[in-house]
């Protein structure tokens, strides 16, 4: 309709030139109105949420819900997650949280995907395909053990129907016997420290919207910033190891034990990149060679310092480890390195849904197979 406003004043304009100026400031003023509505009716998203935010004594619920924000006392535990275009709905209840083991005795299975970054539809796909959840986007894999190696948020629309998704699984895991790991990702630490490079508008659009920087949404006072910081950076199952990005030579240190690294990681991980650079062990773990950022188990230039077969040798025996698995760098298919003692995980989901390609990997006792969206193609990984 505006268009053809303007397109009418033009017209109507063309043939008087003492009304071209007006007609020029005019269209102008068109166009900005045009960009500004636009962009406050798409930014903020169709949905998000929930919010919980612990203050002042109770408890606020903050959503987006069909484009306008929602902000509530919850009268209840249970709630309704929907992603952003409203495909998928399921519902969840609070439960207690609690700090995870960093050390899980072996599974029949262990499904391993990594860096779902806010694409809610092809996580969805590879767990629903390899029958990890069912239809109603329940636990359906019984005793065994999924780990999801960081990188739920940026670049994506639904990162928080992924964290939810994880949160309810994790619950129903445990009630199975089986376990739900997810480790912390360099986008978790970017997000929490205030970096906003990769983040969507509809966050931080909803975040000033309601007066708060992105990063509170995330804090000790929310539900969803409890349970995050109480997440791992290493794990291991069985002699299984698993990192988000991988293990530089500054490993080697005695001092750089799991539980080390868990605990430094979690103390460190609200703070400002300021006030984490204060402290030497701040500074190494999230930095270039630490374990959230460090590519030099799966690259081989010269600038990403390239781990040795001796140094990787170290490693294994330090964490009494037969194989590392990965996410962070992305290549076309999940890939092994070291004569397959390395693996990385991370793969562009989308296309690689959309394309037939590798999605992640299933360990079966001795057996590891890559795995599709068909589970039918899944396949043993090459050596």
């Amino acid at each position: 309709m505006m268009y053809n406003s303007i397109k009418f004043f033009l017209k109507t304009s063309y043939t008087d030139p003492s009304r071209i100026s007006i007609t020029c400031a005019l269209t102008a003023v068109f166009i900005l109105f045009q960009i500004a509505d636009t962009h406050s009716q798409t930014t903020l998203g169709n949905n998000d949420g929930p919010y919980f935010f612990y203050e002042n004594g109770g408890t606020k619920l903050v959503r987006v819900e069909n484009g306008d924000i929602r902000s509530e006392v919850p009268v209840n535990s249970s709630f309704k997650v929907m992603t952003e275009d409203g495909e998928h709905q399921f519902e969840i209840k609070r439960h207690p949280v609690k700090t995870p083991s960093w050390n899980s005795p072996k599974s029949s299975k262990i499904l391993v995907l990594s860096d779902p970054h806010g694409d809610f539809q092809s996580f969805y796909a590879i767990l629903k395909a390899q029958k990890v959840i069912g239809s109603n986007y329940q636990w359906t894999f019984g005793k065994n053990n999924l780990v999801i190696i960081g990188d739920v948020f940026d670049r994506g629309k639904d990162v928080l129907p992924i964290f939810w998704l994880i949160y309810k699984l994790e619950n129903e895991a445990e009630k199975a016997g089986g376990k739900v790991h997810f480790l912390l990702g360099n986008h978790e630490e970017m997000i929490l420290r205030g970096n906003y490079k990769y983040t969507q508008d509809k966050y931080k659009m909803l975040a000033d919207a309601i007066g708060k920087d992105y990063r509170d949404f995330w804090s000790l006072d929310t539900e969803l910033g409890k349970w995050l910081q109480s997440k791992n950076t290493m794990e291991k199952i069985g002699d299984h190891l698993f990192v988000h990005a991988g293990l530089s030579h500054t490993m080697l240190d005695p001092q750089w034990t799991i539980p080390a690294v868990n605990d430094s990681v979690r103390f460190y991980l609200f703070q400002t990149k300021e006030e984490r650079h204060k402290s030497r062990a701040g500074t190494f773990l999230f930095g270039s060679e630490g374990p959230l950022w460090y590519r030099g188990m799966v690259r081989q230039e010269e600038k990403y310092h390239p781990l040795s077969e001796a140094d990787l040798e170290k490693i294994l025996q330090i964490y009494s480890a037969k194989r590392i698995y990965l996410g962070h760098t992305i290549f076309p298919e999940v890939t092994s390195f070291y004569k397959g003692r390395v693996v990385a995980v991370n793969v562009n989901n989308e296309a690689n849904r959309l394309g037939g390609k590798s999605r992640g990997l299933l360990i079966e006792g001795n057996k590891t197979s890559i795995i599709y969206d068909d589970v039918k193609k899944n396949k043993r990984l090459a050596q």
